[in-house]
């Protein structure tokens, strides 16, 4: 996603997020991606089961023959819509593998849910593409400038970048379903919350 796609309101600068206290934002540090995926998906799953309007993606990787590398889709959460965004640029190739149209649709999907006014922001992770500024990272920060909480994964190597962005009290989360649930049900709207527990 070009630097010219990012929304004025969400550069991805520490300053353009909220101040004044712990952001919204429950941050899953995990070593194994793909594990990873798969328990934000489960997480995912079963919040929208209870009721919860999520928006956001998650991922999942589809292994073909012959290939080392899988091929990576993120499903919307909003519409079920899948889209693959990994390119297939053969065994022997190295360096990025992502689509970037791909990336500029998938936070379309983001923009509209926010717009919709959903309870919670699945990200499947803050990895390398965030990081440098780019990707889902303009609208993990929109989402918390609206008061959204986001749930995300993200790799030990690349969770100093996101505190350099969020600051260092975001909460962490362990790599545990019923702890990830817990934390996204504590955040969500609280009139919808204590509907649901009653």
């Amino acid at each position: 996603m070009s630097p010219a796609m990012l929304s004025p309101a969400a550069s991805g600068k520490r300053a353009a997020l909220p101040r004044g206290g712990a952001l919204p934002l429950g941050v899953m540090v995990y070593g194994n991606g793909l594990e990873a995926d798969e328990l934000l998906a489960q997480v995912a799953a079963l919040l929208a089961a209870e009721g919860h309007r999520l928006g956001g993606v998650v991922q999942s990787s589809v292994h073909r023959p012959g290939r080392r590398k899988c091929d990576m889709y993120l499903r919307n959460l909003v519409s079920g819509e899948e889209i693959l965004i990994s390119l297939d640029r053969g065994n022997e190739a190295r360096g990025c593998r992502l689509d970037s149209d791909a990336f500029a649709r998938v936070s379309l999907w983001g923009e509209q849910a926010l717009a919709e006014g959903v309870d919670l922001l699945v990200v499947n992770k803050f990895g390398k593409e965030e990081a440098q500024g780019r990707g889902l990272r303009s609208l993990i920060a929109e989402a918390l400038i609206a008061g959204i909480p986001v749930v995300l994964g993200v790799s030990t190597v690349n969770l100093p970048d996101l505190q350099a962005f969020a600051g260092e009290e975001v909460k962490r989360l362990p790599p545990q379903r019923e702890a990830i649930l817990a934390w996204c049900r504590t955040v969500i709207k609280p009139a919808f919350a204590s509907a649901y527990l009653t």
